[in-house]
């Protein structure tokens, strides 16, 4: 392989790398959507540092609560313990699922819904 083929690939791989973390950061900001939904389950999906906040609806669909930086989102947590379980919630998410990387819509707003 020639050095010119070898740079044209190593550029390639280059792009892809810087490409890759950065649209999956920007999919958390697209697909804006307003659901209503009956918490099933909430619990926190522990990692190696830090926890996911996650909501099942009655539908079995899991959505996450995670801030978002660039829509001056931080409140996580206030959100994640507003949700009670069995109650009914006009959610705004933003984001898609995507199982193979475990990525879930993530929830930005809800409004409690008032029961009959």
């Amino acid at each position: 392989m020639t050095k010119k083929m070898e740079l044209i690939i190593y550029t390639i791989l280059l792009i892809l790398a810087l490409l890759i973390p950065i649209s999956m950061c920007v999919i958390g900001y697209q697909n804006p959507q307003e659901l209503e939904i009956t918490v099933k389950d909430k619990f926190i999906k522990n990692n190696n540092k830090s926890g996911i906040y996650l909501i099942v609806d009655e539908n079995n669909n899991t959505y996450q609560i995670t801030d978002l930086i660039f829509k001056g989102k931080f409140n996580s947590t206030d959100l994640y313990n507003q949700m009670e379980i069995s109650k009914k919630y006009k959610i705004e998410t933003t984001g898609y699922r995507i199982r193979i990387l475990s990525k879930y819509q993530n929830i930005n707003k809800i409004y409690k819904l008032e029961e009959k």
